[in-house]
């Protein structure tokens, strides 16, 4: 395997290039902006042409108590002493994009700013037919599940993702770059299998409660660059076998700028590989391989959204995740991974656990658990804002006298989030937050800023 470029060359495309990477894998859903015309309204708020639209509601109502606009719903208000009318939005079919960047500071090596974007299609419809696609051209991640009438809530399943970004990556251990396993990684994995899905309530066209079953034969494939160490043997190229059962249930009700408002989802994942041609990788001392030619891992998410208890308003909302994971056998490649960067929201991204303060996919723990707690604020039909805090429990490598070692620890976190409508049926989500546990220049804490704006088109 032969070495690739200069040093401060590939960590320069490395710095550019694992943006473009964690940018989707990040996930973040961008199908919040709203289309400007008048789209016919349907079951719920879910828009169906065909269909005369109800008269916008009036949120100005003096004798209804204040409701949020809920995703795709119509109405009527009057701001800053102007009437505005707000259309109905079909969010059976989303095209949307989202750009954004994430800073830490002190910075996280190679982490310091971080851009991020991507393209999301959503596709529903009727109850037969589901398509979801996040696409970055370096990342893809594609997933169709097709029924009939005849069939009822069972379907069949296709999947696809993609990891090819043509730059090393290493990892960060102490918020600093391993830089002597700096290594080229791609996969490809299609996937196929079948899956029960039926829709649930509140009824909304993404609540739903599906079981999947796919699997999921794939290629890895590495490199070592100019920074790894002569001592490092990187793993070997090899096929890949995955099974993978996935739960959904999403019980949700989003407002207007899809985040949630009301309700619960709850999901899990048990992913069993087997790689065919795998070998003993790494450095003398510090190998690693046979443990990893089989691995397994679950994990498992909530998030509930209430009303502020004793307070009647819906202006206030209490809004609690919790995500946990464990493994087994599992490396850097095959675990599941945790940090920061922006938090998606929607039916399949809500899923990614979001270690508020740390960078993008910064942890590849064998086990750890994530809670996070927000109160938010509407103190205008198009602006959400609050404070947060986070406390993590995870396993993550750490620099020693003795060489690197696992250890457990507690991160705990505080911070805030704006989320706003703009000028062009933009949103606009700003998080702000202060991790106390991560490691950032040898001393313990660090900050974390994430800019995310997203529209349809």
């Amino acid at each position: 395997m032969g070495r690739r470029g200069s040093g401060s060359f590939v960590r320069c495309r490395a710095r550019v290039a694992g943006l473009l990477a964690v940018l989707l894998l990040a996930q973040a859903f961008a199908g919040s902006a709203l289309p400007a015309q008048v789209v016919r309204t349907g079951n719920k708020t879910d828009a169906v042409e065909g269909e005369e639209s109800p008269p916008l509601r009036d949120l100005d109502d003096p004798s209804v108590p204040y409701q949020t606009p809920r995703a795709g719903e119509g109405f009527r208000t009057n701001v800053f002493g102007r009437d505005v009318e707000v259309f109905p939005r079909d969010r059976r079919s989303v095209s949307a994009w989202s750009l954004g960047l994430t800073a830490t500071a002190p910075g996280a090596d190679g982490n310091e700013i971080l851009p991020f974007g991507s393209l999301y299609f959503w596709r529903r419809p009727d109850e037969n037919l589901l398509f979801r696609g996040v696409v970055v051209g370096v990342y893809n991640d594609l997933f169709l599940a097709l029924s009939n009438d005849a069939l009822g809530p069972f379907e069949g399943v296709l999947g696809f993702e993609s990891f090819t970004v043509p730059t090393s990556t290493s990892e960060l251990i102490d918020g600093t770059q391993l830089e002597e396993e700096d290594l080229y990684y791609g996969y490809v994995r299609p996937a196929l299998g079948f899956g029960w899905r039926t829709d649930t309530t509140p009824g909304y066209q993404d609540n739903m409660l599906s079981l999947t079953w796919t699997i999921e034969p794939g290629y890895i494939y590495f490199d070592d660059s100019s920074d790894t160490a002569p001592n490092f043997t990187p793993p070997p190229d090899s096929f890949e076998l995955r099974t993978r059962v996935r739960l959904r249930w999403d019980a949700l009700v989003r407002n207007l700028l899809e985040i949630p408002h009301e309700g619960f989802a709850l999901g899990a994942d048990l992913v069993a590989g087997h790689r065919f041609d795998w070998e003993v990788w790494g450095r003398p001392g510090a190998v690693h391989g046979r443990e990893g030619k089989d691995y397994h891992h679950f994990t498992a998410y909530g998030v509930l959204a209430t009303p502020v208890p004793f307070v009647a308003s819906e202006r206030h909302r209490l809004i609690a995740s919790a995500y946990a994971g464990v493994g087994r056998d599992v490396d850097r490649f095959s675990a599941p991974r945790v940090g920061g960067g922006p938090q998606g929201e929607e039916f399949f991204a809500i899923s990614r656990p979001i270690i508020p303060g740390a960078a993008i996919e910064e942890f590849f723990p064998e086990h750890y658990a994530v809670l996070v707690f927000d109160y938010r604020y509407e103190p205008i039909f198009f602006t959400y804002l609050g404070p947060r805090v986070s406390v993590s429990f995870l396993e993550r490598d750490r620099r020693t006298s003795v060489g690197i070692v696992s250890e457990d620890d507690v991160l705990a976190s505080i911070g805030a989030r704006l989320t706003t409508g703009f000028i062009g049926d933009l949103r606009i989500q700003i998080d702000y937050n202060y991790n106390f546990g991560v490691i950032r220049q040898g001393d313990f804490g660090g900050h974390d800023v994430v800019l995310q704006v997203s529209g349809s088109f």
